[in-house]
């Protein structure tokens, strides 16, 4: 079963900042949402779609730790692939902070994945044992809500056998 902009506002209660990104019916994407958005990424305001249909990426607010071995609390603003998550675990990349600000070990430096919603490289998670256990989920839990519980567990732990940085 694929999100939709109704599933996207029910998890409101708990990820009051949650926005559509990207639908199946904006497959044609304007140059005003892409300029908007790399405006969202450099600080600005974050563009408000209006469409309808199948979600195909969000953008979320999750607070975290620091990382690098430092308990301090941040926020981090991830865009979340939404398009099959009965499949693979879904691409979450991390809009701000800045890559240079991140000291967290699962998430990988930007130069590594290119976000095709913002039209820029951005840091992303490295899921590493997150990932086998969506894979074992059957793909009715596989939900946005899931992901997002995922992310904040990734998010408020390190793994310092990890990978990214």
């Amino acid at each position: 079963m694929s999100l939709t902009e109704e599933g996207v506002r029910r998890l409101r209660a708990e990820y009051p900042g949650i926005t559509v990104l990207a639908n199946a019916d904006a497959s044609a994407a304007s140059m005003t949402w892409r300029q908007g958005m790399l405006a969202w990424l450099r600080g600005g305001e974050a563009p408000v779609p209006t469409w309808s249909g199948r979600v195909l990426a969000v953008r979320v607010t999750v607070e975290g730790i620091r990382g690098g071995r430092s308990a301090a609390r941040c926020a981090y603003d991830l865009i979340v692939e939404t398009s099959n998550l009965a499949g693979p675990i879904p691409t979450v990349w991390v809009a701000s902070p800045s890559d240079q600000q991140i000291r967290h070990v699962n998430i990988w430096p930007a130069h590594k994945s290119f976000c095709r919603w913002a039209g820029v490289n951005l840091p992303s998670f490295c899921w590493n044992t997150f990932a086998t256990a969506w894979s074992a989920a059957p793909p009715r839990s596989r939900t946005l809500g899931a992901a997002l519980e995922y992310a904040k567990q990734l998010l408020n732990t390190e793994n310092h056998d990890s990978p990214a940085r």
